[in-house]
């Protein structure tokens, strides 16, 4: 199987019109972004890397045609840990997608450094600023 993938200067650009630079996204905007997710995940053999999250964000990734065994789940106890995780799967360049669900950014100084992963990183990302929700509430 060949993949046609663009030329990396190429990439960038797409990487860069995926990620706005306020890179922030409400929960109702996951499911609208599942195809694009969808794509860029079964593009290659990387890592679909989920940080926080909840196990519906999970198996709509699933239902979505991606392996469970090509999705790598980092929980992280605290919002620190969750951007910390963040930096790192961005900066290793071992996933095709990163998927952070973050909450609020705990200080410019993290929205700078997260910034500045996402720049030098070839990874495609989105991060997230509320949960999926599981149901509405009514």
């Amino acid at each position: 199987m060949r993949y046609n993938y663009p030329h990396a200067s190429q990439e960038l650009a797409v990487n860069t019109l995926a990620v706005t630079d306020d890179s922030s996204f409400s929960s109702e905007e996951f499911a609208s972004l599942m195809p694009r997710i969808q794509s860029l995940a079964l593009r290659t053999k990387q890592w679909v890397t989920v940080i926080g999250g909840s196990r519906e964000a999970i198996q709509q990734l699933v239902n979505a045609g991606v392996s469970r065994s090509r999705i790598r789940w980092v929980a992280g106890r605290d919002a620190d840990q969750r951007e910390w995780a963040t930096e790192q799967a961005l900066l290793a360049g071992t996933s095709s997608v990163v998927l952070s669900f973050l909450g609020d950014v705990s200080s410019s100084r993290v929205a700078q450094r997260l910034k500045m992963a996402r720049k030098v990183s070839q990874t495609h990302s989105f991060i997230f600023h509320n949960q999926p929700s599981r149901s509405p509430l009514h």
